[in-house]
């Protein structure tokens, strides 16, 4: 499943992916009053066909997803040349254990977030604000 709130020309582009559709629906929310253009997805195939048409400014990735981990599909990005310098936020609930591993290669954001993190990571992708460093993905 698919969802765009919005579509202005020169907003940042977020891809964010949540099979919780309240959570999906609450970072869209954020992103949109933040000035940004998000799409949600619930699966990762949609978001796999949706970097073949568009480059969003940052991905928001679940890790437990119904199709696969979004902290292996944030390695997988790390990893692409076409991908590698998208920043990219695993936001999750998953164990201590897991974030950390997730943590080696991109920044995570634990469940339940902060609204004002969140939006930290919107500024840092976009370089309007210095608040905190988040990593070497969350800042480029």
């Amino acid at each position: 499943m698919e969802r765009e709130l919005d579509d202005h020309d020169a907003a940042p582009l977020l891809f964010v992916v949540d099979d919780d559709e309240g959570t999906l629906q609450l970072m869209c929310d954020v992103a949109h009053d933040a000035g940004w253009t998000a799409r949600g997805f619930t699966r990762l195939g949609d978001l796999r066909a949706a970097l073949r048409a568009s480059r969003p400014s940052l991905i928001i990735l679940d890790d437990d997803l119904p199709d696969g981990s979004g902290g292996d599909m944030a390695r997988e990005l790390c990893n692409d040349h076409r991908t590698n310098d998208v920043p990219l936020v695993v936001c999750t609930a998953a164990p201590p254990n897991r974030c950390a591993e997730i943590g080696r290669w991109v920044p995570v954001l634990s469940k339940p977030f902060n609204l004002d993190d969140m939006e930290s990571y919107f500024a840092a992708a976009t370089g309007t604000s210095p608040q905190g460093d988040h990593s070497r993905r969350a800042t480029r």
